[in-house]
């Protein structure tokens, strides 16, 4: 019988952008996401800060000029109290880290 050697081709891990996340405004970080296009995967993961920055997350997730070109990960480590503060949020596809 003959050995055959078969590659799995390995996705390379996404790009972690969660400091720009946080430190830029929104205005700023859309320009920024314009210029990772070339970027085949993107991540951000976050402690909880509030509302409105999750929010701004699940935006990031479902932005929708971003469908099918760029696979994007996000991920809020919270407390079940937080958690619980914003359920939408983490029904659309950001992932909840428990702390």
């Amino acid at each position: 019988m003959e050995n055959i050697k078969t590659t799995i081709e390995q996705e390379p891990a996404p790009k972690n952008i969660s400091s720009e996340f946080l430190n830029m405004s929104v205005s700023e970080f859309m320009d920024f996401l314009r210029t990772q296009r070339k970027e085949p995967s993107l991540s951000i993961t976050i402690d909880w800060v509030n509302v409105p920055t999750a929010r701004k997350l699940k935006a990031f997730l479902e932005d929708f000029s971003a469908l099918g070109k760029q696979k994007r990960f996000a991920a809020i480590r919270a407390t079940e109290d937080q958690y619980k503060q914003e359920l939408n949020v983490f029904a659309s596809g950001v992932k909840w880290e428990r702390v």
